[in-house]
C-alpha cells in the first residue's frame, strides 16, 4: 500500500480469491485449482460519477498454480451498476472489477453484467425496481461478498477463457469478505458446542 506526502494512502489492493469452475486445456488451469486476481486501485480517481464509471486500476493480475500474469495500466476501468432494469422486470445492483477498457481508449459500450467481463463481475437481482447492496453509483469502501447472488472470474487467454468463483475478498492483504461469512460458520459451531454440553450437562443431573 503506498502513501502520498500527506501520509493518507493512494492505492489499495483488492484481492479476489476463489477457485476455478472452467479450466483450459492445455494449459496450467485447471478446474477445481484455486486462484487469486487482484487490481490495484488509486482511490484518489474515485471521485463519484453518476454513470458509476471510474478508470482506477494502476494494475491488475491473475495467479492459479503459481502461474499467471501481471500487467500495469494507465487506468483500467471499474463499472458500477444501481437499480438497473433487467429486461425480464426487475433490476440488479453489480460491479465489474475490469483487465480491459482503459481510460485512453474508453470503456466498451454495452459491456454485460452476464459474467462475461474480463475480470471479476458481482450482481445483486431484485424482482422489485430496487435492488442491494448499493444507494448510488459511488465506488465501495467495500464490499460483502454474501451481498452479490451472483460472483464471476472471467480471464481470457489466446486459446480461450478460465472462469471462476469468486469466495473472498481481501483489501491490503487483509479478509473482507468470505462465501460463507467466517462468523456465521463460527456462530452454528459454537451453537452446537454449547448445545453438546447442556445436553451432557442434563444427563448428568439425570443420573444424578
Amino acid at each position: 500500500m503506498l502513501s502520498s506526502a500527506s501520509g493518507q494512502s493512494t492505492y489499495e489492493t483488492w484481492t479476489f480469491d476463489g477457485i476455478i469452475t472452467t479450466g483450459l486445456p492445455g494449459s496450467p488451469y485447471h478446474a477445481n485449482l484455486p486462484y487469486s486476481v487482484y487490481f490495484t486501485v488509486n482511490t484518489s480517481l474515485l471521485t463519484t460519477t453518476a454513470t458509476g464509471l471510474y478508470f482506477p486500476t494502476m494494475g491488475y493480475g491473475f495467479d492459479a498454480g503459481h502461474s499467471g500474469f501481471g500487467a500495469s495500466s494507465t487506468g483500467s476501468g471499474v463499472l458500477i451498476a444501481n437499480n438497473q432494469p433487467t429486461s425480464g422486470g426487475g433490476s440488479f445492483d453489480g460491479i465489474i472489477f475490469s483487465m480491459f477498457g482503459e481510460q485512453s481508449t474508453g470503456f466498451p459500450s454495452g459491456t454485460l453484467f452476464d459474467g462475461s467481463a474480463f475480470g471479476i463481475t458481482l450482481v445483486n437481482s431484485s424482482p422489485g425496481s430496487t435492488a442491494t447492496p448499493f444507494s448510488d453509483t459511488s465506488f465501495p469502501s467495500t464490499l460483502n461478498l454474501n451481498q452479490f447472488s451472483q460472483r464471476y472470474m472471467t480471464v481470457y487467454f489466446q486459446s480461450g477463457a478460465v472462469r471462476g468463483s469468486v469466495d473472498s475478498l481481501y483489501l491490503n492483504g487483509i479478509l473482507i469478505s468470505q462465501v460463507p461469512e467466517p462468523g456465521v460458520l463460527g456462530l452454528f459451531t459454537f451453537g452446537g458446542f454449547l448445545f453438546g454440553v447442556w445436553t451432557k450437562i442434563g444427563k448428568q443431573k439425570e443420573v444424578a
